[in-house]
């Protein structure tokens, strides 16, 4: 519809005029200089202001290509604006913070996947380098390209530089299953704490529950749960944005407890700090009862790849047989943001050009429109609603742009 949708929020967020867009690029975030606080939707003959949702909206948010827009059409501007004091003037200084940017990391959603058009999957034997082209993805995921490579996972301890005794000593085999989540699927980055497999076989009937969680470092559980990848220093070894996988069909956490399980805590808001999801232990620290635990693969979380390690699991994965039955997970992208702080002091923005003003209306707001040193404008923010402004009254907004 035509309205700005109903909020419960003053921070607004702005879309950029076709000349706002060309200036940003051509220039840099010190582009937005100025703020309008303006009335256009506003009949100051009616007794009642707009309510939420019924402020007429500028354009809408459909991208090309299935995509989303934050820019309006050509022509857009505001028809009445407030005046800033008994000098008349229109536009009023943005607060010197307000060309800061800052990255924001919005999330999908989660969602459950299903369907050969969504996820493929292969066994890839690392031998077969002269039958099988699939056998590059082996570089592509870090994983030990040969026996030699092995070696440091199978025969060397951690304190001989190897990974004998710790979680990775799985992670080195011959033949993998890769389950490749397609990227119409997911944003930018599969959230690692998200992530769960579902794999059935059909003859034999076996069922593996996979998920995807972190090393536990001694990070805080709090930054854990803010964290969409495994953040610990061994895990670059493999790439970047990734977590480990890991099942109770397998083993379950600290080494084979019974009591735990990796399903605990998938699923909720702050799955470590507050709902007890199990971080995988590296090695075994006795003193600590930390006990080393059993990995099953790896998950590349912006490539939209779980390569299954474990031979267990890659025995049964048989494509006469055997399907990824299901991938549940949320993602995330992201926006630069630029937060502009617009500042209406008490004795200001009381009196509007809107033909339908009184002198003895309080005024009401609909829009801020963000300006250039030229006076261009450069991007417009509706609000959902009339928000009234007595010129007794303080009132500070703050406006998202996303670049």
């Amino acid at each position: 519809m035509g309205y700005v949708n109903s909020a419960t929020t003053t921070t607004l967020t702005a879309k950029l005029t076709p000349l706002g867009r060309r200036k940003l690029i051509l220039t840099n975030n010190n582009l937005i200089t100025s703020f309008s606080l303006g009335d256009s939707d506003a009949n100051y003959s009616a007794t009642l202001p707009l309510t939420t949702g019924q402020v007429p909206a500028d354009g809408g948010s459909i991208g090309p290509y299935n995509s989303t827009t934050n820019s309006v059409g050509p022509n857009v501007k505001i028809e009445t604006v407030l005046t800033v004091n008994n000098t008349g003037a229109l536009t009023k200084a943005v607060e010197p913070e307000s060309s800061q940017l800052t990255t924001e990391y919005i999330a999908i959603g989660q969602t459950a996947i299903t369907g050969a058009a969504n996820i493929k999957s292969n066994l890839v034997n690392r031998n077969n380098i002269n039958t099988d082209p699939l056998v590059n993805l082996y570089h592509s995921f870090n994983l030990p390209l040969n026996a030699s490579d092995d070696y440091k996972f199978t025969g060397l301890t951690a304190a001989q530089g190897g990974y004998l005794d710790t979680a990775y000593s799985g992670l080195a085999q011959s033949q993998i299953a890769v389950i490749a989540i397609g990227n119409s699927q997911y944003g930018e980055l599969i959230d690692g704490k998200s992530l769960k497999i579902d794999i059935t076989t059909a003859a034999p009937l076996l069922t593996y529950t996979i998920y995807a969680t972190y090393e536990n470092t001694g990070v805080s559980l709090a930054n854990q749960d803010a964290s969409y990848y495994d953040n610990s220093s061994r895990a670059k070894i493999f790439g970047e944005n990734i977590a480990f996988l890991v099942s109770d069909d397998i083993q379950t956490p600290n080494g084979g407890d019974a009591t735990l399980s990796w399903a605990t805590g998938f699923g909720t808001a702050k799955p470590y700090s507050l709902n007890n999801k199990q971080l995988f232990n590296f090695n075994t620290n006795t003193n600590l009862s930390l006990y080393a635990d059993k990995l099953v693969g790896i998950a590349y979380l912006d490539r939209g790849f779980a390569v299954i390690t474990h031979p267990d699991i890659v025995f049964w994965f048989n494509f006469a047989n055997t399907s990824a039955s299901t991938v549940t997970l949320d993602s995330v992208s992201s926006q630069i943001i630029q937060n502009v702080t617009c500042i209406a002091n008490r004795g200001e923005f009381g009196v509007s050009t809107n033909t339908t003003f009184k002198v003895t209306d309080t005024p009401r707001i609909s829009e801020v429109g963000l300006y250039d040193m030229d006076n261009d404008l450069i991007a417009i923010a509706k609000l959902d609603r009339h928000l009234l402004k007595n010129i007794n009254e303080f009132l500070a907004l703050g406006v998202k742009i996303s670049i």
